[in-house]
């Protein structure tokens, strides 16, 4: 998917809600205004052309977990995010199975916990109001905290950002800049007088 990113975004990580990342915009008009430091003074501005993945590929912040796209869906209630995810609970679950078991408990029964236990996690995750509270609950689910790890585990589970709007229209936000950007053109305006000159 063609999008815009200012040279310094690019650069720069930034910090969200919803993540650690480098937002990229749709428009060609709001990367070069984003690319602007100085007003009233001639200064040269950059901002890249790229491919980034497809929308598909971003948790959307503002819908709810049912009303992600289908890859992001199928990502989010893999059972292997579910355990990561839910890590400490799936431990404290085989630890008992292992107490149980001793021998006795049969292959059948075992697969039917752990699925019990995936799908109890997956029904929990669905009834989330927005991709912002699924991201804030991953982040809960860590030790420090850490968004920037949060971030990681997501983008670990095939996620490559966050989706989202403001003011100036539709961006989408990369976990990964340094893997998911391919730099199409580098373009510059020089800015006189406030005005932005290609």
């Amino acid at each position: 998917m063609e999008a815009f990113i200012a040279l310094e975004k690019y650069i720069v990580k930034e910090e969200r809600d919803f993540g650690v990342g480098v937002p990229v915009t749709l428009a060609e008009e709001i990367a070069e205004y984003e690319s602007t430091r100085r007003k009233g003074v001639a200064s040269y501005n950059n901002w890249l052309r790229i491919d980034v993945p497809a929308a598909g590929m971003f948790i959307d912040v503002s819908k709810s977990v049912k009303e992600q796209s289908a890859e992001v869906s199928k990502l989010l209630m893999s059972k292997e995010l579910i355990t990561s995810v839910f890590v400490h609970e799936a431990r404290i679950l085989i630890s008992r199975m292992d107490s149980m078991n001793s021998g006795q408990m049969s292959l059948s029964n075992a697969n039917k916990i752990i699925n019990d236990f995936i799908n109890e996690k997956r029904e929990f995750l669905m009834k989330m109001s927005s991709g912002q509270d699924l991201f804030s609950f991953i982040n809960s689910k860590c030790i420090t905290h850490d968004r920037g790890k949060s971030s990681a585990l997501l983008y670990s589970h095939g996620i490559k950002g966050a989706r989202y709007d403001d003011a100036t229209g539709e961006h989408f936000f990369l976990f990964n800049a340094n893997q998911d950007i391919k730099i199409l053109q580098c373009r510059n305006g020089r800015l006189f007088n406030a005005n932005l000159k290609r």
